[in-house]
């Protein structure tokens, strides 16, 4: 799902839980998530790959769009990963898409009938994923069916029950798959009336670059002092932003390559300043850091 939506709902099942969606994809506790990038030469990566406690191979696939030639696809990911892992994948399209499923969940050639299974979101009760413990099961319910005010009002309540860090991820990931919709406008819009943190103006991660530029300042003030010199002032705010965006890189996208630190060691404070902003919005490092 080559797309900005796919990041979000990636960590949804990257977080702990045991919800409805969750047992319907894998059946059994996900033990370990796996890496997902293909050689280069498929130009491909899957959406989620886990092994589950009994055993299992699952790869999950999230698509928001009727896509041609689909099929061929999913065969191409089980080529490789059963290449790779040596072993059976079960496969699972989550479809979640605005206009009705026209996928097909096979894939045919003259030598062979390949199979693999679709879960249709706008066939689910929403009301049942609103009543499940598991923040995937809520987040997904505005993609299902019920009503979507309904849905807004407990998801909006289940987000005041949780901590400051895990609220804003929560927070990301509604505002994210409300995009499918083409409602984000309106989650935003519910969210501050509540009395939520604006994420679609960047004031989640807006308050921590501005703690981090000051921040910044005070030791370059400090060392500005120090040394007689105005550069001991640039390089603390420099300082400050480069572990300000290396943290929230690292928190989205895990451990960081060795290109993309590099990358932040050397950049101007208003590229630092601009990749900070954009983080929460991105669909991937690479598209972070461009």
């Amino acid at each position: 799902m080559a797309q900005r939506y796919d990041v979000s709902l990636k960590s949804l099942f990257q977080h702990d839980g045991d919800g409805i969606i969750r047992r319907r994809l894998f059946g059994a506790r996900v033990t370990e998530h796996l890496a997902t990038e293909q050689p280069q030469v498929l130009n491909n990566r899957a959406d989620l790959v886990v092994r589950t406690e009994d055993g299992l191979l699952h790869h999950v696939e999230f698509q928001a769009a009727n896509e041609s030639d689909f099929g061929r696809r999913m065969f191409e990911y089980y080529a490789y990963l059963h290449a790779a892992h040596k072993q059976h994948v079960v496969q699972t399209v989550v479809y979640l898409g605005r206009e009705p499923l026209r996928l097909e969940s096979v894939y045919s050639t003259p030598s062979m009938d390949f199979r693999f299974a679709i879960v249709n979101l706008r066939e689910y009760d929403a009301d049942l994923l609103l009543a499940s413990d598991d923040w995937a099961d809520i987040a997904l319910a505005l993609l299902a069916n019920g009503d979507r005010e309904k849905t807004l009002a407990v998801a909006v309540g289940r987000l005041r029950q949780m901590g400051r860090e895990e609220r804003a991820w929560a927070s990301g990931t509604i505002i994210l798959l409300s995009g499918i919709l083409g409602i984000e406008d309106t989650v935003n819009e519910r969210m501050k009336e509540a009395g939520m943190i604006d994420l679609m103006e960047n004031k989640i991660v807006g308050p921590m670059i501005l703690q981090a530029e000051q921040k910044g300042r005070d030791e370059g003030r400090q060392e500005g002092r120090q040394e007689g010199r105005q550069e001991g002032r640039q390089e603390g705010m420099q300082a400050g932003m480069q572990g300000l965006l290396l943290e929230l890189l690292t928190e989205k996208f895990g451990t960081l390559p060795e290109w993309a630190t590099e990358r932040i060691r050397t950049a101007s404070s208003k590229d630092l300043h601009g990749w900070a902003k954009r983080v929460l919005h991105s669909a991937s490092l690479e598209d972070t850091l461009r």
